[in-house]
């Protein structure tokens, strides 16, 4: 418990830390260098736990407008939540089915290729890519896929949730892929087979019972992947997600409310994953 009490408050100076980044740091123009004023810090702590202790989450500047946070936060976090959660489960699911349940379908050769020239491609290419191709695809054909409007609805959630995917998706199916190849091997999977079992039996009751501990172990690591791209496409393509109180504001309570919701959709969409993988194994694995 005092561990779980010493990891929060570190979390909680950390995320205030990097919020306050705009206030600590000035640039000296006269010795052309920068200087930053720790000094700060105690005071904003305090400032921030004061906002927060009334009931209240602050206020932020959008455009010539002084709006409340606790106003729009609650519209753009479901927004961001969505993007995640169906992002992030919708990766885990497409390298599970393609690096195990289907590996050995010829389709999967052609996924395997397609996986290896997106991984040579870094991930802010793949989004200004998709975009562009995104715009042929209108100009071909007439039906738009994104739009740039925040309330455009589904059609400027579903784009960004495919692009929000596809990171988790290069990196966990490469992951599956060595862990499917190299537990192939084992002696227990070649007594399976030389008793007889089903492929199907072997991959759920066998193969996928030892690969799962280390597809949990990278859980972190993938949201973090998805979290990184949600910057960047929330961004890019005007979505009203919990990044718009990071980026179009440089005071410190919309920041830091925003970085403490990406926190929260992070842990939600990590419980989401572990329900699932839970689920399936009482539906399915025997054990």
């Amino acid at each position: 418990m005092l561990r779980i009490i010493q990891q929060f408050i570190i979390i909680f100076l950390l995320i205030l830390s990097l919020a306050a980044l705009p206030m600590i740091i000035e640039v000296n123009s006269a010795e052309n260098k920068l200087e930053w004023n720790f000094e700060q810090l105690p005071k904003i702590y305090g400032s921030f736990i004061s906002e927060v202790s009334k009931g209240s989450l602050g206020s932020y500047q959008l455009g010539t407008q002084v709006r409340e946070i606790e106003q729009d936060i609650g519209d753009n976090f479901l927004t961001s939540l969505k993007v995640m959660l169906i992002g992030v489960n919708a990766s885990i699911i497409i390298s599970l089915l393609f690096g195990i349940f289907l590996s050995r379908f010829r389709l999967t050769k052609i996924f395997n290729f397609f996986i290896n020239i997106l991984a040579a491609i870094p991930d802010f290419i793949i989004i200004i890519m998709s975009m562009i191709l995104a715009v042929k695809i209108y100009r071909w054909t007439g039906i738009r896929v994104i739009s740039l409007r925040p309330d455009a609805g589904a059609l400027n959630t579903w784009f960004p949730t495919l692009l929000v995917a596809i990171a988790p998706t290069l990196y966990l199916f490469k992951l599956i892929a060595v862990k499917y190849f190299q537990t192939s091997s084992e002696d227990y999977i070649k007594t399976a087979v030389a008793k007889g079992m089903s492929l199907n039996y072997i991959n759920f009751q066998h193969v996928y019972k030892n690969i799962e501990p280390f597809i949990t172990a990278e859980l972190v690591k993938v949201i973090s992947l998805a979290i990184g791209n949600l910057f960047i496409i929330e961004y890019i393509l005007n979505v009203s997600g919990i990044t718009k109180f990071i980026f179009q504001s440089n005071e410190i309570q919309p920041i830091a409310i925003g970085l403490f919701a990406m926190l929260l959709i992070s842990a939600i969409v990590y419980v989401s994953v572990r329900l699932v993988f839970y689920l399936f194994k009482r539906g399915f694995i025997y054990e």
